[in-house]
């Protein structure tokens, strides 16, 4: 059989997959979960809910580049498995939410590989790897970098540690397969390990899932958000610092899964509301500020573009991705986790897009998918 020259061909379509709150909530009712929390956790992907207000703008945006596009629920995927696999030299394959465990997004890449497709973002192994905060820990830290001293905990058992001693506290504790603040309440912050014990209990008895255990961090959140349109690495990572609201649960000392409910419906840094927070009181509206515009800043941008640039070429992240770091008042960046596919209908992500590429959301991604398409090593099969 002849390879085919990927040279020669060229992308015609783009199929956008994505899993809705409404099927992962039903799937997780049905794995046992209360209905209460099924839904609690099917808000994760809230970007689903959000994308149908986004789709006109992409679809016009990838017709005039001479790309047509499908969106599809995942449930979906299975019988469109004939049709892709006969346009597979002129398709390209996007899987909008991920997971690999509580959501089931991530098999879209292993599909990818499966029906010899060229893919759009991380391949199979980072996907699966993102939703294991313990993992990624560990693998950044052999990469160098700085990541905090943590517990992994199956309730009040500690299966493993990373790091030094977590020391004398406080402590923070949060799930470990489980995203978006989900299990993250005012009392994740821990004066003792006792207190940090019955946390990751809770964890385990609300989620079924392990807990971090993990030093207490003073600082800020600083979010990295990278779009590969074809530009230098660095320069197309956003480095941005998210103001912290004394209206949040905690004050501003960090972010609980209370606020995280409505700013995933925040479209922008202006007070707009997206399907997902329409019907939801904002308990803030999120402010971002350009870590690059502080001069005081300058070594912590240089110490996250090192990071990033390096854990990036060691999980083979390429298209699209975030990352998330803490900052300490001192200026040094402690690495956190990182996501295969970041919220690209809120304020973050369209924050950056703005900043750093100078583009709306529909001509950014016609951009990185034909950069995309044109790379040999993202076929599925690569």
């Amino acid at each position: 059989m002849s390879v085919p020259d990927p040279t020669a061909a060229a992308l015609r379509r783009v199929v956008i997959v994505y899993e809705t709150e409404a099927a992962a909530a039903l799937r997780l009712r049905a794995h046992g979960h209360p209905p209460a929390i099924a839904q609690e956790i099917a808000v994760y992907l809230a970007q689903a809910t959000d994308l149908p207000a986004h789709m006109p703008a992409i679809t016009e945006a990838l017709a005039a580049e001479g790309i047509a596009v499908r969106f599809a629920e995942l449930d979906e995927l299975p019988g469109l498995v004939p049709e892709l696999a006969e346009a597979a030299e002129e398709t390209l394959l996007w899987n909008v939410t991920d997971g690999t465990r509580y959501y089931r997004g991530a098999a879209v890449p292993a599909l990818a590989r499966l029906l010899d497709l060229r893919q759009f973002g991380a391949p199979a192994p980072a996907q699966h790897l993102c939703q294991d905060k313990f993992a990624t820990l560990a693998l950044a830290q052999a990469a160098g970098l700085v990541c905090p001293p943590t517990r992994l905990m199956q309730g009040g058992r500690v299966l493993a540690t990373l790091g030094g001693a977590l020391g004398e506290g406080p402590f923070f504790v949060k799930p470990n397969m489980l995203g978006a603040k989900l299990g993250i309440f005012a009392d994740s912050r821990c004066a003792t390990l006792a207190e940090a014990g019955a946390a990751s209990a809770r964890i385990a008895d609300r989620y079924a899932d392990r807990a971090l255990v993990q030093p207490y961090l003073e600082g800020s959140d600083i979010r990295v958000s990278f779009l590969d349109t074809g530009g230098a690495f660095r320069r197309q990572l956003g480095i941005f610092r998210l103001a912290s609201d004394p209206a949040g649960e905690t004050g501003g000392a960090f972010m609980t899964m209370r606020d995280n409910d409505t700013l995933s419906g925040a479209r922008d840094t202006a007070g707009g509301r997206g399907g997902f927070g329409a019907e939801r009181p904002a308990a803030f509206v999120p402010r971002l500020a350009d870590l690059r515009a502080e001069p005081q800043s300058a070594a912590a941008v240089a110490a996250i573009e090192t990071a990033a640039e390096r854990l990036a070429e060691l999980l083979d992240l390429s298209g699209i991705f975030s990352m998330d770091f803490r900052l300490r008042p001192d200026g040094r960046p402690v690495f956190l986790e990182f996501e295969v596919c970041p919220a690209v209908t809120i304020y973050d992500f369209q924050t950056y897009l703005a900043a750093v590429h100078g583009a709306a959301l529909g001509p950014a991604l016609a951009r990185a998918f034909h950069h995309a398409f044109a790379r040999p090593d993202r076929r599925g099969a690569a």
